[in-house]
Protein backbone atom coordinates (compact mmCIF):
# COMPACT_ATOMS: atom_id res chain seq x y z
CA UNK A 1 0.00 0.00 0.00
CA UNK A 2 1.30 3.64 -0.66
CA UNK A 3 0.46 6.12 1.96
CA UNK A 4 -0.15 9.85 1.01
CA UNK A 5 0.38 11.81 3.98
CA UNK A 6 0.59 15.38 4.74
CA UNK A 7 1.31 17.36 7.63
CA UNK A 8 0.25 20.86 8.67
CA UNK A 9 2.20 22.47 11.74
CA UNK A 10 3.84 25.46 12.37
CA UNK A 11 6.13 23.79 14.67
CA UNK A 12 9.00 22.61 12.59
CA UNK A 13 10.46 20.11 15.10
CA UNK A 14 6.69 18.72 15.86
CA UNK A 15 6.49 17.92 12.21
CA UNK A 16 9.94 16.31 11.91
CA UNK A 17 9.26 14.30 14.82
CA UNK A 18 5.76 12.73 13.37
CA UNK A 19 7.82 12.25 9.85
CA UNK A 20 10.34 10.34 11.92
CA UNK A 21 7.70 8.19 13.93
CA UNK A 22 5.62 8.03 10.46
CA UNK A 23 8.66 6.44 8.32
CA UNK A 24 9.70 4.25 11.61
CA UNK A 25 6.22 2.82 11.78
CA UNK A 26 5.55 2.76 8.05
CA UNK A 27 9.00 1.62 6.73
CA UNK A 28 9.11 -2.42 5.85
CA UNK A 29 5.90 -3.06 5.91
CA UNK A 30 4.06 -0.13 2.94
CA UNK A 31 5.83 2.77 1.30
CA UNK A 32 5.26 6.21 1.84
CA UNK A 33 4.85 9.80 0.37
CA UNK A 34 4.53 12.44 2.88
CA UNK A 35 4.78 16.26 2.54
CA UNK A 36 4.73 18.80 5.39
CA UNK A 37 3.38 22.77 5.48
CA UNK A 38 4.22 25.10 7.84
CA UNK A 39 0.88 26.82 7.38
CA UNK A 40 -2.48 26.01 6.41
CA UNK A 41 -2.71 28.47 3.38
CA UNK A 42 0.62 26.53 2.14
CA UNK A 43 -1.28 22.87 1.67
CA UNK A 44 -3.96 24.76 0.29
CA UNK A 45 -2.04 26.54 -2.53
CA UNK A 46 -0.27 23.10 -3.08
CA UNK A 47 -4.12 21.06 -2.77
CA UNK A 48 -4.73 18.99 -5.57
CA UNK A 49 -7.99 16.65 -5.67
CA UNK A 50 -6.80 12.95 -4.54
CA UNK A 51 -2.91 14.08 -3.77
CA UNK A 52 -3.55 12.96 0.07
CA UNK A 53 -5.03 10.20 1.75
CA UNK A 54 -4.86 11.29 4.90
CA UNK A 55 -3.88 14.20 6.61
CA UNK A 56 -2.23 15.29 10.40
CA UNK A 57 -3.60 19.08 11.17
CA UNK A 58 -2.25 21.23 14.04
CA UNK A 59 -5.51 22.96 15.97
CA UNK A 60 -3.45 25.72 17.22
CA UNK A 61 -1.54 27.77 14.44
CA UNK A 62 -0.87 31.54 13.25
CA UNK A 63 -2.93 32.44 10.70
CA UNK A 64 -6.02 30.05 9.91
CA UNK A 65 -6.26 27.42 12.63
CA UNK A 66 -6.58 23.79 11.92
CA UNK A 67 -10.40 23.65 12.06
CA UNK A 68 -10.79 26.22 9.57
CA UNK A 69 -8.03 24.31 7.19
CA UNK A 70 -10.32 21.34 7.62
CA UNK A 71 -13.37 22.90 6.67
CA UNK A 72 -11.97 24.01 3.48
CA UNK A 73 -10.90 20.63 2.60
CA UNK A 74 -14.08 18.78 3.33
CA UNK A 75 -15.28 20.65 0.39
CA UNK A 76 -12.98 19.46 -1.85
CA UNK A 77 -12.82 16.11 -0.45
CA UNK A 78 -15.53 14.59 1.33
CA UNK A 79 -13.54 11.22 2.36
CA UNK A 80 -9.99 12.45 3.28
CA UNK A 81 -8.97 11.04 7.12
CA UNK A 82 -8.53 13.81 8.83
CA UNK A 83 -6.29 13.69 12.17
CA UNK A 84 -6.21 16.36 14.27
CA UNK A 85 -2.98 17.38 16.55
CA UNK A 86 -3.56 19.17 19.50
CA UNK A 87 -2.09 20.35 22.93
CA UNK A 88 -5.54 20.19 24.77
CA UNK A 89 -8.59 18.28 24.40
CA UNK A 90 -10.33 21.71 25.04
CA UNK A 91 -10.59 21.92 21.38
CA UNK A 92 -11.97 18.60 20.42
CA UNK A 93 -15.79 19.58 20.51
CA UNK A 94 -15.10 22.90 18.12
CA UNK A 95 -13.63 19.88 15.44
CA UNK A 96 -16.64 17.77 15.46
CA UNK A 97 -18.55 19.50 12.64
CA UNK A 98 -15.67 18.10 10.07
CA UNK A 99 -16.28 14.39 11.21
CA UNK A 100 -12.26 13.98 12.06
CA UNK A 101 -11.29 10.74 11.81
CA UNK A 102 -9.04 10.62 14.97
CA UNK A 103 -7.03 12.92 17.36
CA UNK A 104 -3.65 12.52 19.12
CA UNK A 105 -2.74 14.42 22.12
CA UNK A 106 1.08 16.23 21.51
CA UNK A 107 4.17 14.90 21.86
CA UNK A 108 2.57 12.22 19.66
CA UNK A 109 3.20 8.74 21.25
CA UNK A 110 4.01 6.17 19.15
CA UNK A 111 1.34 3.19 20.36
CA UNK A 112 -1.03 5.82 19.42
CA UNK A 113 -0.22 6.47 16.21
CA UNK A 114 -0.11 3.27 15.19
CA UNK A 115 -3.55 2.62 16.33
CA UNK A 116 -4.35 5.63 13.94
CA UNK A 117 -2.30 4.27 11.00
CA UNK A 118 -4.13 0.81 11.80
CA UNK A 119 -7.27 1.89 11.76
CA UNK A 120 -6.89 4.22 8.71
CA UNK A 121 -5.26 0.96 6.84
CA UNK A 122 -8.64 -0.72 7.21
CA UNK A 123 -10.87 1.66 6.20
CA UNK A 124 -9.06 2.94 3.42
CA UNK A 125 -8.44 -0.67 2.18
CA UNK A 126 -12.82 -1.48 2.56
CA UNK A 127 -14.17 -1.33 -0.97
CA UNK A 128 -17.02 1.63 -0.97
CA UNK A 129 -20.28 0.65 -1.59
CA UNK A 130 -21.92 1.67 -5.18
CA UNK A 131 -25.75 2.83 -5.82
CA UNK A 132 -26.55 1.24 -8.99
CA UNK A 133 -28.53 4.34 -10.94
CA UNK A 134 -30.52 4.32 -14.17
CA UNK A 135 -30.12 7.98 -15.97
CA UNK A 136 -30.14 8.73 -19.25
CA UNK A 137 -30.89 5.13 -20.91
CA UNK A 138 -27.42 4.02 -19.46
CA UNK A 139 -26.30 2.39 -15.86
CA UNK A 140 -23.77 4.17 -13.12
CA UNK A 141 -22.23 3.15 -10.35
CA UNK A 142 -21.77 5.81 -7.78
CA UNK A 143 -20.03 5.64 -4.43
CA UNK A 144 -22.60 6.96 -1.56
CA UNK A 145 -19.58 8.71 -0.21
CA UNK A 146 -20.26 10.83 -3.34
CA UNK A 147 -23.76 11.44 -3.10
CA UNK A 148 -24.82 14.47 -0.67
CA UNK A 149 -28.91 14.18 -1.46
CA UNK A 150 -31.39 12.28 -3.32
CA UNK A 151 -35.35 13.96 -3.48
CA UNK A 152 -37.89 12.72 -5.48
CA UNK A 153 -38.91 15.40 -7.79
CA UNK A 154 -42.16 14.26 -9.95
CA UNK A 155 -41.89 11.09 -11.59
CA UNK A 156 -37.97 10.92 -11.16
CA UNK A 157 -35.60 11.23 -8.08
CA UNK A 158 -32.63 13.76 -8.45
CA UNK A 159 -29.51 12.56 -7.00
CA UNK A 160 -26.73 15.54 -5.97
CA UNK A 161 -23.27 14.80 -5.78
CA UNK A 162 -20.61 15.79 -3.37
CA UNK A 163 -18.91 17.79 -6.17
CA UNK A 164 -22.39 19.20 -7.09
CA UNK A 165 -23.23 17.45 -10.08
CA UNK A 166 -27.18 16.23 -10.48
CA UNK A 167 -27.91 13.01 -11.59
CA UNK A 168 -31.86 12.75 -12.67
CA UNK A 169 -32.66 8.81 -12.55
CA UNK A 170 -35.87 7.45 -13.70
CA UNK A 171 -35.97 4.92 -10.59
CA UNK A 172 -38.05 5.91 -7.53
CA UNK A 173 -37.66 7.22 -4.62
CA UNK A 174 -38.95 4.23 -2.46
CA UNK A 175 -36.09 2.04 -5.13
CA UNK A 176 -33.16 4.63 -4.21
CA UNK A 177 -34.51 4.48 -0.41
CA UNK A 178 -34.25 0.88 0.24
CA UNK A 179 -30.73 0.74 -0.77
CA UNK A 180 -29.56 3.89 1.05
CA UNK A 181 -31.02 3.95 3.87
CA UNK A 182 -29.76 0.55 5.04
CA UNK A 183 -26.10 2.84 5.38
CA UNK A 184 -25.84 4.78 8.92
CA UNK A 185 -24.59 7.74 6.82
CA UNK A 186 -28.21 8.47 5.65
CA UNK A 187 -30.91 10.03 7.11
CA UNK A 188 -34.76 10.70 5.54
CA UNK A 189 -35.43 14.29 6.42
CA UNK A 190 -38.57 14.11 4.68
CA UNK A 191 -40.98 13.40 2.97
CA UNK A 192 -39.00 12.09 -0.21
CA UNK A 193 -35.59 13.73 1.05
CA UNK A 194 -32.69 11.68 1.66
CA UNK A 195 -29.38 13.15 3.09
CA UNK A 196 -25.86 12.04 3.50
CA UNK A 197 -24.95 13.28 7.16
CA UNK A 198 -21.41 13.46 6.10
CA UNK A 199 -22.37 16.08 4.33
CA UNK A 200 -24.51 17.89 6.56
CA UNK A 201 -22.59 21.34 7.95
CA UNK A 202 -25.00 21.98 10.32
CA UNK A 203 -29.11 22.57 11.18
CA UNK A 204 -31.04 25.79 12.77
CA UNK A 205 -33.71 22.83 14.14
CA UNK A 206 -35.95 23.25 11.12
CA UNK A 207 -33.44 22.79 8.11
CA UNK A 208 -30.49 21.00 7.37
CA UNK A 209 -27.62 23.04 5.73
CA UNK A 210 -25.22 21.20 3.69
CA UNK A 211 -21.56 21.80 3.29
CA UNK A 212 -22.42 23.25 -0.67
CA UNK A 213 -25.10 25.57 1.10
CA UNK A 214 -28.57 23.58 -0.07
CA UNK A 215 -31.05 24.21 2.59
CA UNK A 216 -33.36 21.00 3.30
CA UNK A 217 -36.67 21.45 5.56
CA UNK A 218 -37.08 19.14 7.99
CA UNK A 219 -40.41 17.11 8.83
CA UNK A 220 -41.92 19.08 11.36
CA UNK A 221 -43.98 16.21 13.47
CA UNK A 222 -40.05 14.44 13.64
CA UNK A 223 -37.62 17.51 14.25
CA UNK A 224 -36.55 17.30 17.40
CA UNK A 225 -36.19 13.07 16.78
CA UNK A 226 -34.10 13.77 13.63
CA UNK A 227 -32.33 16.64 14.71
CA UNK A 228 -31.64 14.36 17.55
CA UNK A 229 -30.70 11.45 15.25
CA UNK A 230 -28.24 14.08 13.27
CA UNK A 231 -26.66 14.80 16.68
CA UNK A 232 -25.98 11.17 17.77
CA UNK A 233 -24.61 10.52 14.41
CA UNK A 234 -22.10 13.22 14.67
CA UNK A 235 -20.70 11.89 18.30
CA UNK A 236 -20.99 8.18 17.26
CA UNK A 237 -18.87 8.86 14.27
CA UNK A 238 -16.46 10.74 16.44
CA UNK A 239 -16.13 8.41 18.90
CA UNK A 240 -15.36 5.56 16.47
CA UNK A 241 -12.82 7.57 14.64
CA UNK A 242 -10.96 7.69 18.01
CA UNK A 243 -11.16 4.24 18.87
Amino acid sequence: MLWNIAIVDDSEPDREALIGDLRARIAGQDALSVMDYASAQALLDAWRPGAFQLVFLDICMEGMNGVELARHLRERDAALLIVFLTSSVEFMPDAFPVHPFDYLVKPCRFEDLSRVLKEARRVLTLPEPELLVRADRQELRIPYGNISAAQSQGHAVVIELAAGEHIRSAMTFSEIEHELSADPRFLQCNRGILLNMDHIASTDGSVFIMKNGARFPIRIREQRALVASFSQYQISHTRGRMR
